[in-house]
């Protein structure tokens, strides 16, 4: 009779454990696919706020070289309702970004800022230069966001 109720107890123990083991192996799983969600989100939340920063740059750079060479009023207004709509299009990306990725707040305020600042340039090379300073804070931007959101190693 003890050989029987030690096999019982046996396989009985095997399986808690085998049950043990599997349900923290699911566990595992599901934490690092959370993980990785979220990791995209994030990387998601940093390409969307890049892609509005560079199509409100783009607009705003045509809109202000309109009115620095004096164009008809019909093109000036063109381009002011289209820079007025990737402003706009930045909205969404920006508190996303704030929301999933905190520690890129000041890194993205800067890079708008910046963009912001190609408005009412008094000449060409004024233009010129803040276009270019508005594209030195988004790369500052992206570096500092790929540097955070570098994959660790498993």
């Amino acid at each position: 009779m003890w050989p029987s109720v030690i096999a019982v107890l046996g396989t009985l123990a095997g399986a808690l454990t085998a049950g043990l083991l599997q349900s923290r192996t699911a566990r595992t799983d599901r934490a690092e696919q959370r993980a990785d969600s979220h990791r995209q989100d994030q990387l998601a939340a940093v390409t969307e706020f890049a892609a509005a920063l560079d199509a409100h740059r783009s607009a705003m750079f045509h809109r202000e070289r309109l009115a620095l060479n004096e164009a008809d009023s019909e093109h000036q207004l063109g381009a002011q309702t289209k820079s007025n709509d990737t402003r706009a299009a930045i909205t969404a990306p920006h508190i996303r970004l704030q929301v999933l990725l905190p520690e890129l707040t000041g890194a993205a305020q800067q890079a708008a800022d910046a963009t912001y600042a190609l408005r009412h340039a008094t000449d060409r090379p004024e233009l010129d230069a803040r276009r270019q300073a508005a594209k030195e804070a988004t790369g500052a931007f992206i570096s500092e966001a790929a540097t955070l959101l570098k994959p660790s190693p498993r």
